[in-house]
This record gives C-alpha cells, structure tokens and sequence, in this order.
C-alpha cells in the first residue's frame, strides 16, 4: 500500500516539475492519480479492517465488561458488515449506470476507476468475516470476561 501511496507522490511530484519548470505535461497523468487514489483508498480501508483499524466508539465499549462487551462487540461486526455489503450492492447498481461514460484525458471507461469500491467493499467483507468468526470463537470459549478485550 505505502508502494501505491509512493506511486502517486513521485507522479505529482514529477508532473508539478514539468509544469512549471519545462510549461508541459503528461495527458492523463492528472486522471491516472484520481484512479490510484481511488484505489489507494478502497484497499486501504479493507486492509484497516484487517488490521483491526476501523472506526468505533472505545470509550463506551471499555465501561462495559464480560458478556456484554461480547455481544457489543459482535453487533458492531454485524453492523459493519451490513454497511460494507450495502455498498457493495449500490457501487455495483452505481457502475451499471454511470461506468460506460467516458474520462475526458485518458479516454477510459469510469467503470474502471469506480470498480475499486466493490473491490474494497468485497475485501473488507472477508477481514470483516474473519474478524466476526474469530468473535464468535473468543464468545464460546472460557471465560468472556477474560477475553472481552480480544475482541
């Protein structure tokens, strides 16, 4: 991911050089970086829920202890895996209808930009699916309370 993120910088850095230093530019430079942010961003937040990075309310959650933080813990899983299969279902009705349109510079489809949110969608689905295997796991074994903050 740092590679991709690289990728991008050195493309601008490269394309600010010759605009204001040699007055030109490379068609399409400008559309290929959207693309690579696009795509930076949807497999960076699936690799955020792999690592277990994702957005939650940890103040409320660590008050809570035992079963309770089990079963928290397990509805925000749930929860986060209905949004990421909500858009994965709209990104997909998305592309149909906006992704044979045209890019101006580089002349490729939309679709080709638009398919990393499915893409990342998917992704996050199968670390979100893991996660909530490993819950479920944690939740029948022993003592919930001992592994209440494993989860």
């Amino acid at each position: 991911m740092s590679g991709l993120v690289f990728v991008i910088w050195l493309t601008i850095v490269i394309l600010v050089t010759l605009r204001y230093v040699f007055n030109s530019s490379i068609p399409g430079a400008n559309e290929w970086i959207v693309i690579l942010f696009v795509y930076a961003t949807s497999l960076g937040a699936a690799l955020g829920f792999g690592k277990g990075g994702h957005l939650s309310i940890e103040f409320a959650v660590a008050k809570v202890s035992g079963k309770l933080r089990c079963y928290i813990n397990l509805l925000q899983t749930t929860l986060l895996c209905l949004l990421h299969a909500t858009i994965v279902v709209l990104s997909f009705y998305w592309i149909w209808k906006t992704g044979h349109f045209l890019m101006p510079s580089t002349g490729l489809p939309r679709w080709v930009a638009q398919i990393s949110i499915p893409i990342g969608g998917i992704l996050g689905l199968v670390f979100i699916s893991l996660r909530f295997k490993q819950q479920m796991k944690n939740a029948s074994q022993a003592n919930p309370s001992e592994n209440g903050s494993k989860l």
